[in-house]
């Protein structure tokens, strides 16, 4: 991750040691389906705002390496609920204060880690509200987002069929959440990402009404994977099947199979 304009120097072993501890902590957490997190989330989701957090620090004139510090931390307390905020800045401030991290620094991050569960407002530090808007945007705008929406609902037997038709719903409800983002760049971001679902929603409906004439692989049986595998936490491993899949597919595949896969890469990357 290039962190290289910031201003903060932090030892070379920090970033690499958070990593580790953050996959021993999250990528098995929790063990079994817990409402709308199953093992693997957790930790896939807080990469993913990491490399958003950090894409977007430059255009707000954030320090990248608060952000990237706060962004890797942000949910390591996520098994207290609701109040996981406030419990991870805690526990951030035991781990990193362990790894000889203090000062502003030290506080930043707590701050940054304490606030991003919707307690920011415009007056909070940019780097708060950077950390607050990439977590909004991955949970709830985009491709990634989508792919959310479809595992939930499968995790809770919902059908398939039933889960394209109430996106109609759910669309208007996740940019109704606009509002509550704090940064011009995270709303950029967010009505780019907003555009990717609508489209994927109409492709998606066609793609159930209409199957490919030539028995292609198509978004339908994309969809169709995604809800099956719902228990497969890495993301990057479903993209990955469903890409395999689509390539063994006697019929080939069609072209929009093809772009998800290549958006969905291009979310988890932090790419608008």
């Amino acid at each position: 991750m290039d962190v290289t304009r910031s201003k903060t120097a932090i030892s070379e072993d920090l970033i690499p040691a958070l990593q580790r501890l953050l996959q021993e902590r999250l990528e098995h957490w929790p063990e079994q389906w817990e409402r709308y997190h199953w093992p693997g989330y957790t930790y896939d989701h807080t990469l993913r705002v990491r490399s958003l957090a950090v894409a977007m620090a430059p255009d707000e004139g954030a320090d990248a390496v608060i952000v990237e510090l706060a962004a890797l931390l942000h949910d390591i307390a996520k098994d207290a609920g609701e109040d996981h905020g406030e419990a991870g800045a805690r526990e951030a401030e035991r781990i990193l204060r362990s790894r000889g991290v203090a000062g502003d620094v030290l506080g930043a991050v707590c701050s940054a880690i304490a606030t991003h569960t919707g307690k920011n407002t415009p007056d909070h530090p940019v780097e708060n509200r950077v950390l607050g808007d990439a977590d909004l945007i991955d949970a709830n705008f985009g491709l990634v987002a989508a792919w959310r929406f479809i595992t939930i609902r499968a995790g809770h037997e919902m059908p398939l069929g039933e889960t394209i038709e109430s996106m109609e719903e759910w669309l208007p409800r996740k940019d109704a959440l606009m509002e509550k983002l704090l940064t011009e760049t995270g709303r950029r971001i967010a009505r780019s990402r907003s555009e990717r679902m609508r489209t994927f929603y109409v492709d998606l409906r066609a793609a159930f009404e209409s199957e490919s004439p030539d028995h292609r692989y198509s978004l339908a049986n994309a969809a169709r994977h995604m809800a099956k595998s719902y228990t497969t936490g890495r993301l990057s491993t479903q993209i990955e099947q469903i890409a395999a899949d689509a390539d063994r597919h006697a019929g080939g595949t069609t072209p929009d199979v093809e772009e998800l896969c290549r958006l969905l890469r291009a979310e988890i990357a932090g790419e608008a």
